[in-house]
């Protein structure tokens, strides 16, 4: 008899996707405990910057019955100004009357105007840029006049230089400022940033897409620097010691193998199912994947395991 050729499909192989959903633990925990909880047992607080994540939040409330306040990945990272170089504390400053610097809603970076005074702006807007040479012959503030954001112009000047200028004192405020008016510039960024709301899992914040609940962030209290999430996906700010819910983050990675196999006569599909699973539970220990991984069998439109591709 010719062999009768089959392909079947299990999860675990040529093709890999990570697939995230929302875990809602309903345990008050501090914003600390949660984070701990959900990297012990899954992967860490929820990250909640997009539609189709609120969508998520939204669902998993719904069928949890849940209609409350909930801790999620933001917290308050860095909540002061400080220069790029070595990460130093402003030890003077020149910002502009009535400038904004206090903004808890973004991450905004700092630039000096041929006023010689500071102001901010967005870290994503693209503009010319003084970098840091050091107290060498020459002069230590090395303008350029490409147009770059605020985090790849520190890159350049860190490659080519020692980073993005700082400014220690009125003298060197004068300096920058005389360089900006020789140039004909109206202003460039300087080293400065604050960088206040950061994701625990670490994945980039995209302000564009974070929703604030109304009147959100207000610190309130004084001390809010933890981020807490409605059940209608939007956000808030809290202080990170109060005991609240918390939705967690798991990924599960999926990986799909197709194998073709050949059968002389009738196959015994159970028997080569055992087989195969063996077979991959095999493998996934040999890979050191086996904990918490399964096989599971795709189910053809038909409700049979095996196609037959070809018999003659």
């Amino acid at each position: 008899m010719i062999p009768k050729t089959f392909h079947l499909f299990i999860l675990l192989g040529l093709f890999l996707k990570t697939s995230c959903y929302f875990v809602l633990i309903q345990e008050p925990k501090t914003w600390t405990e949660a984070q701990s909880y959900c990297k012990q047992y899954h992967w860490d607080l929820a990250t909640i910057q997009s539609d189709e994540d609120r969508y998520k939040i939204q669902e998993v409330a719904a069928a949890a019955k849940f209609q409350n306040r909930a801790w999620m990945g933001l917290y308050d990272g860095l909540f002061v100004w400080r220069w790029s170089y070595q990460d130093q504390n402003l030890d003077y400053s020149n910002w502009a009357s009535l400038e904004e610097t206090t903004s808890r809603t973004q991450r905004m970076c700092g630039l000096i105007r041929n006023t010689g005074k500071w102001h901010v702006a967005s870290c994503e807007e693209q503009k010319p840029f003084f970098c840091y040479k050091g107290n060498y012959f020459g002069g230590k503030f090395i303008f350029n006049a490409a147009k770059l954001s605020w985090r790849d112009a520190q890159s350049q000047c860190r490659r080519l230089y020692v980073d993005l200028s700082t400014i220690s004192d009125s003298s060197e405020n004068s300096a920058v400022d005389m360089i900006l008016s020789l140039v004909s510039q109206s202003e460039a960024w300087i080293g400065l940033s604050k960088n206040l709301w950061l994701w625990s899992d670490q994945s980039k914040v995209t302000w564009l897409s974070v929703k604030w609940a109304d009147g959100q962030p207000d610190n309130a209290s004084g001390n809010e620097m933890c981020g807490f999430v409605h059940e209608t996906g939007l956000i808030g700010d809290d202080g990170c010691s109060h005991t609240l819910p918390f939705f967690c983050t798991k990924r599960v990675k999926i990986q799909l193998v197709r194998f073709a196999v050949t059968s002389a006569g009738f196959l015994n599909e159970s028997a080569v199912m055992e087989a195969i699973e063996k077979k991959m539970n095999q493998i996934l220990s040999d890979q050191q994947m086996d904990s918490g991984s399964r096989v599971t069998w795709r189910v053809q439109p038909d409700g049979q395991i095996f196609k037959n591709t070809h018999e003659i």
